[in-house]
């Protein structure tokens, strides 16, 4: 009698990424609970894109897919629940392998750039005001978290370009250069 053999069937079936565990690709649950797994996040003409994703494990970027730069806290970031590009930034990111700072807070006065505080969900849209008082660098916490922002009203005559004089953390708005204004939290 002739044995059978199932190594190969076996073999050939955990080289499937999606058998095999592996995960790419950017929307919030079908990656594994835990690990690591790969997420691609692209600003496409510029435009602010936010890609959900369990970022409790830490995110690194694993590389640049565009011309414009990908500068940690100005052009991507990340908080709780996903990683924001802009600024025509793109790049594949490693999320969950253990990396702790640098995602969204570096650069900016040594913002906290760690987990803790109040979680998301708690408010609805908001209007908060933030004001760069002569120039100087100010953070203004928001209670309940920051999912999202964008400028409501320019109080200023100072110029308010995200990135550059303002920009968001998850748990408040950060202003500088002279930009002042009421800006929409979500």
């Amino acid at each position: 009698m002739k044995s059978i053999s199932f190594r190969p069937a076996l073999f050939a079936l955990a080289a499937i990424p999606g058998i095999a565990g592996a995960w790419h690709g950017d929307r919030h649950g079908d990656g594994p609970p835990s690990g690591r797994y790969i997420v691609d996040c692209a600003s496409i003409d510029h435009r602010d894109r936010y890609c959900p994703a369990d970022t409790r494990g830490g995110v690194r970027l694993l590389k640049r897919d565009s011309k414009a730069a990908c500068v940690p806290g100005h052009t991507w970031g990340y908080d709780r629940g996903g990683i924001w590009v802009t600024g025509g930034c793109r790049a594949r990111f490693e999320v969950g392998g253990g990396y702790r700072g640098g995602g969204y807070g570096r650069g900016h006065g040594g913002y906290d750039d760690g987990y803790g505080g109040q979680g998301y969900g708690h408010y609805g849209p908001r209007v908060v005001r933030c004001e760069s008082v002569e120039h100087r660098p100010r953070f203004c916490r928001v209670p309940g978290g920051v999912r999202g922002v964008r400028v409501e009203r320019r109080l200023s005559k100072a110029g308010c370009d995200y990135g550059y004089s303002w920009g968001f953390l998850r748990d408040g708005i950060w202003v500088e250069r002279g930009c002042r204004a009421d800006f929409l939290v979500f």
